[in-house]
């Protein structure tokens, strides 16, 4: 390897093109992870069941009625299994091209408000962020929200500065597909972004200005057959049961129960708050931009308070709202931030564009950069080494061998801090996560005992149709299955009801069957654990059989002709 390719090989260009591609090659191998419960199932199953029933205005789980998020994401992905057909990667597929999407619009956000240096920076640090890598492996609501936040605040940003029509269109579509994806609190980054950027430039005039009138109905127009589809189901038949109640209205659901409820506390779910929860959340989850992040927040903040930044202000504001909101209210989970995370690596990017050239800066974050890196690959190591004694696959050592060389090379090159502090967490992380979806996450499903199940019965060549959960309310085995497998309580279980059947049941419904007398014959046995909820004593492989559940299919022979 001449002189010539070694420094092409540490080329800025061949940098960016190979952290894309390996970017592209970890979200396209992490499509191919199972299904995991319990979030990623529910959607999937309630994504089948709209599929198969060709229904896309009422939503239903496991035949019943559901009232949790609207429908947009269960659209999308129903009509992806009906144009690509039905499985696990075009369940994930559209999912990933939200976020592609996003990244888009990250990258325009940035080139348009700032420079296009900025927008490649920041679209790289949103496509390397660890909680949006893994969002797009256990995949549930928050791609498309992603992107929907960044593309709506990106053409509602530059309506105010064009006033172009289609923009306001644009930017009105955007906000739908964000209410019928998670509700009202979706919308809060980019109406905070934009009203109190409005508000600290003192722009009186364009606060109440008739065009947000016209962005209101537009949007009113485009949810329309979310709200038509909430009244159908729910408002036109007060004797349903929702929730243990009778008259439950989905059009309050969708305005206020849903999310304003949620964060209030007072909706039918309901948790308990910590104020300092998502600023060590960040760490992980906008992992290995995190301290660069907290860095790019204090100095825009400073230059806003000081008045010495003309530019936008719009990211800044929708993030730090947002995220106050987020740390006062009772109720939150990890993933609400990846909304965020569009926003974040545009302030992250103009951050660090700002400091290119200072030396105590670069020196810094060279250090802090490097080695974090060095720290995340040894934790990858050592989870590997306590997890399992089974081999990576083949295809893991290849893309390290390659990464490795390229860190290496990028390493052992004269000064050039800046691109050391861009590509060296850039291309670890995703390593980290190429091992995750082809290495770890393959291993820990095995202890997914719904999914197992589904590839035991399939593989098996078992009749599915004869299928019933005893006891074990699950999600992925009905998608797998291709059907609603029949929840059946341990109290209702009899010889009748089971004859012939094949049984999914846990240690209750087991004992339950044995009670009654009910014959069975085991088929397989599936050690179970609650995957998305990791513990030490799990990843322990010594440790883990503490923690394990055993999961049962059985089936109970045909009752003999009378």
């Amino acid at each position: 390897m001449g002189p010539k390719t070694l420094y092409f090989l540490t080329n800025t260009r061949f940098l960016w093109g190979f952290t894309v591609a390996l970017a592209l090659l970890v979200y396209a191998v992490g499509m191919l992870v199972p299904v995991m419960e319990v979030d990623g199932g529910v959607y999937a199953e309630i994504s089948r069941e709209m599929y198969r029933s060709g229904n896309f205005l009422e939503i239903y789980l496991k035949g019943q009625d559901w009232l949790d998020k609207p429908h947009f994401q269960f659209w999308v992905t129903a009509l992806t299994f009906n144009l690509m057909g039905y499985g696990t990667v075009t369940y994930k597929l559209p999912a990933v091209l939200f976020l592609l999407l996003g990244a888009l619009y990250t990258f325009l956000f940035g080139k348009n408000f700032y420079n296009v240096k900025i927008g490649y920076l920041a679209a790289l640090f949103l496509l390397t962020a660890q909680h949006i890598i893994t969002s797009n492996s256990d995949v549930r609501a928050e791609p498309y929200l992603t992107g929907m936040t960044i593309f709506s605040l990106y053409y509602l940003a530059g309506y105010l500065r064009d006033k172009k029509a289609v923009q306001l269109i644009a930017g009105a579509l955007g906000l739908a597909i964000l209410l019928m994806t998670k509700g009202l609190f979706t919308i809060i980054p980019v109406a905070s972004g934009l009203g109190l950027a409005l508000i600290y430039e003192r722009k009186w005039k364009e606060i109440l200005h008739w065009q947000w009138l016209a962005l209101i109905g537009m949007t009113f127009i485009f949810i329309a057959p979310t709200l038509w589809g909430y009244y159908r189901q729910f408002d036109l038949h007060p004797e349903k049961e929702i929730f243990g109640q009778h008259g439950v209205s989905g059009l309050k659901f969708f305005f206020w129960d849903s999310q304003w409820g949620r964060f209030a506390n007072t909706g039918p779910i309901k948790g308990e708050g910590d104020p300092t929860f998502f600023l060590h959340t960040l760490l992980w989850a906008y992992m290995p931009w995190a301290f660069l992040a907290y860095f790019a927040l204090f100095v825009k903040a400073k230059a806003l308070i000081k008045k010495t930044d003309n530019r936008e202000s719009y990211t800044f504001f929708g993030f730090a709202f947002m995220f106050v909101i987020f740390s006062v209210s009772r109720f939150q989970l990890p993933h609400y931030l990846n909304a965020l995370f569009p926003l974040l690596s545009i302030i992250t990017a103009d951050g660090l564009y700002r400091y290119a050239k200072n030396a105590r800066f670069l020196k810094a974050f060279y250090h802090i950069h490097l080695w974090s890196s060095v720290l995340l690959l040894i934790l990858m190591v050592a989870i590997h080494y306590v997890f399992s004694d089974a081999f990576p696959k083949p295809d893991v050592y290849l893309v390290f061998l390659a990464g490795i060389f390229i860190l290496t090379r990028l390493l052992t090159q004269q000064g050039q801090r800046f691109r050391k502090i861009i590509f060296i967490p850039a291309i670890t992380i995703l390593l980290v996560n190429y091992y995750i979806n082809r290495s770890f996450y393959p291993q820990l499903l095995h202890y997914q005992s719904e999914s197992e199940a589904a590839f035991y019965i399939k593989d098996h060549n078992l009749d599915a149709g004869k299928v019933v959960s005893l006891d074990e309310v699950e999600h992925t085995l009905s998608f797998y299955l291709d059907r609603i497998v029949p929840y059946i309580p341990p109290e209702e279980a009899s010889y009748e009801r089971l004859t012939g059947k094949y049984v999914y049941a846990n240690d209750k419904g087991l004992n339950a069957m044995r009670q009654k007398n009910i014959p069975v014959e085991e088929v397989a046995t599936f050690p179970d654990f609650h995957v998305t909820t990791l513990n030490g004593t799990f990843l322990h492989k010594k440790t883990r059989k503490e923690v394990l559940v055993m999961k049962y299919l059985l089936k109970v022979p045909a009752k003999p002709a009378d």
